[in-house]
Order: structure tokens, then C-alpha cells, then sequence
């Protein structure tokens, strides 16, 4: 393993280490599958990161540091560099086999504008651009307005907080575990009026999609304006090879600021694939409502859109009750009991 410790008193300390590495590994002084792990110190880092190399990557916070304490920030977006890899704060690209996020904080500090024709305003915060590789995230923070974490393949949050305002979770995802999280939905920083998505799926075709287990969806009320679980992308279908609306809740709360309905066409405008089952498609289980005054209820779903699905005892038990069953048959599974 090579470490390497990193502090902010240091220009583009955490780039800096990175380039390092990537020399040493293209000079062959650092073999393709010498684990990197890199320490961050308390402070603030004001860097634009990437990390797109076969070596397993753990970064993290320097132990006994809250992650609030331990920030990466920048401002990049749509309209400073063209298309989802290259607009985020930290991207994590094809080539990366096994990567480890802890305890620290990562933040797009983009302001979105209007008009907003061009998606200018889109500005991950972190962006796994990857398809074979693993992302395990604990105790991590992501901040950001829209598209505030973007995946493929194969990804799992564990006891991590997410905030944005529309599709701040997103992409084409095999499986993206969330576990204990809390999810929050920001106000639009444009005005009040404006709705609110915490997710738009374009799973892959067949797969479970988005996984929220034992997580909290939070947010600023809204006077007028909806607030969603999730929108469809509106061009998934039975062979597409993604754009699968797949989204589970299992054993969640959520905010009773949030439309009843949790998930919406856009008044007809997107077309939802599948309907829900119990392993794709918008679905749920043992949902509850936390009140405006703080207690919380079992959720009423009869309002839910059409196409969600309500998820019975058997149908949890043989495939949700336990993070194995969750993570049975992906990438994860060995990694769940590696960390």
C-alpha cells in the first residue's frame, strides 16, 4: 500500500498527490495494484479532482475528523466544461477497479442561473463514471443544487448525506445502495416556485436501480411548488439498454413536505418503464411519514402515482431484508465485508 498523507496548507494538495502517483505508477515505480490510500487533514481544499487509474483508491478524512470539518469544494458546471464526466467536482473514471470514499466532504459550489436552456446548471458534486468498477462512500457529505451525485455500475452509501434540489441522484446504474442515509432536498437557489426531483434513474435494463435502505428524506418546504422522490427519464423500454425508471424504498422515512404521490410523468410529458414489481420499477416498502410536528406514521400510499408498486411481506423478505440479499450477485457483495 502506498500512503500518502495530504493537508490544505499545500496548493492543490490532494491533485498534487494524485499526479504524483499516476507518475509513479506510468514509470513502473508503483505497481497497477498497489492500493493508494490517501489521508486528508482537517481544512478546506479548493480542487478540482480525478482519479482514473486500476489501483484500488481509498481516500479519507484523518481519523478523529468529522467529515464537515475535512471539505473538498469547487465551482465547475455544465457550462464551464461540456458533458457529466468532466463537470464535477471529483470524477472517478472508466478505468478505476475498486474506490473508497470516508469521511469527508464534497461540494459543487455552483450557483444555478436563469435561464438555464443549454443544462448549464448541471454540476455534480461526484461523479463515478464507471461501469465495471466498485464506489464504496461512508460517512461521506455531497453537496451541490443539480445532479449533485451522478453513477454507473456499481456504488454504496453507507450513513452519508446527500443534498440538491433536481435529479441531485442520478444515472445508469447496475445497483447504487443507499444505507442510512439522509437524503435532503434543498430549495431551489432560483426561487420557491421552482419543483423539486431528489432523482431521476436510468438504471440498466432489468436491474434493482436505486436502493434507499433505512434512509431519511428531509427538505425545505415548499409554499407552492412540488417536491418528488423522482421524475422519469421518459425513454426507458423493454429492450433499452438503460433509462429504466428503478427505484426502491425500503423501511425509509420521508418528510411530509413531499407530494404524496413521491413520483411523477411530468404531466404526461415522460413516459414511465416498467411499472413497478418487486425488483424494478418504482417501488416501496414499510415507508413512514415523519409530520411537520416531528412524530412520524406509517405512510398512507394511496396516493402514490400509478405505477409505484407497494411491495408485500415475502416480496421483502426474499429480497430486501438483509444488505446481502441486497447486494447478492454484484461487485459489492465482497466488498460489503471488506469494509
Amino acid at each position: 500500500m502506498i500512503e500518502l498523507v495530504v493537508n490544505p496548507r499545500n496548493v492543490a494538495a490532494i491533485s498534487g498527490a494524485l499526479k504524483k502517483i499516476t507518475d509513479m505508477v506510468k514509470t513502473g515505480a508503483v505497481s497497477k495494484d498497489d492500493t493508494i490510500h490517501i489521508v486528508l487533514e482537517q481544512g478546506i481544499y479548493e480542487e478540482i479532482l480525478s482519479y482514473n487509474l486500476s489501483n484500488p483508491l481509498i481516500m479519507e478524512g484523518k481519523a478523529g475528523t468529522k467529515a464537515e470539518d475535512c471539505v473538498v469544494k469547487a465551482e465547475n458546471c455544465e457550462a464551464f466544461h461540456k458533458d457529466t464526466e468532466n463537470r464535477a467536482v471529483f470524477v472517478i473514471g472508466m478505468n478505476a477497479t475498486k474506490v473508497t470514499l470516508r469521511n469527508f466532504t464534497i461540494i459543487n459550489t455552483h450557483e444555478k442561473t436563469l435561464p438555464d436552456a443549454n443544462l448549464g446548471n448541471q454540476a455534480e458534486a461526484l461523479c463515478f463514471h464507471n461501469y465495471k468498477g466498485t464506489l464504496f462512500a461512508e460517512g461521506m457529505r455531497f453537496s451541490s443544487h443539480q445532479d449533485t451525485i451522478h453513477v454507473k455500475g456499481f456504488s454504496y452509501f453507507k450513513d452519508c448525506y446527500v443534498e440538491g434540489d433536481i435529479d441531485y441522484i442520478w444515472g445508469y446504474c447496475d445497483l447504487s445502495l443507499f444505507d442510512h442515509c439522509i437524503i435532503h432536498t434543498l430549495q431551489d437557489n432560483r426561487g420557491d416556485d421552482l419543483v423539486s426531483y431528489v432523482l431521476q434513474s436510468r438504471a440498466i435494463n432489468g436491474k434493482k436501480g436505486f436502493v434507499f435502505k433505512d434512509c431519511s428524506f428531509t427538505g425545505v418546504p415548499r409554499k407552492t411548488a412540488g417536491m418528488y422522490i423522482g421524475r422519469s427519464a421518459g425513454t426507458g423500454k423493454y429492450d433499452s439498454v438503460d433509462r429504466w425508471d428503478s427505484i426502491a424504498l425500503i423501511n425509509c422515512t420521508v418528510d411530509e413536505c413531499y407530494s404524496p404521490e413521491f413520483y411523477t410523468d411530468e404531466d404526461g410529458t415522460r413516459k414511465v418503464y416498467p411499472s413497478g414489481k418487486a425488483l424494478v420499477g418504482w417501488r416501496e416498502y414499510g415507508t413512514k411519514t415523519r409530520k411537520t410536528d416531528g412524530t412520524v406514521e406509517i405512510s398512507d400510499t394511496s396516493k402514490r402515482y400509478y405505477m409505484n408498486y407497494v411491495m408485500t411481506d415475502k416480496e421483502y423478505k426474499d429480497n430486501y431484508s438483509s444488505l446481502d440479499l441486497i447486494l447478492a450477485g454484484t461487485p459489492l457483495s465482497s466488498q460489503k465485508s471488506k469494509n
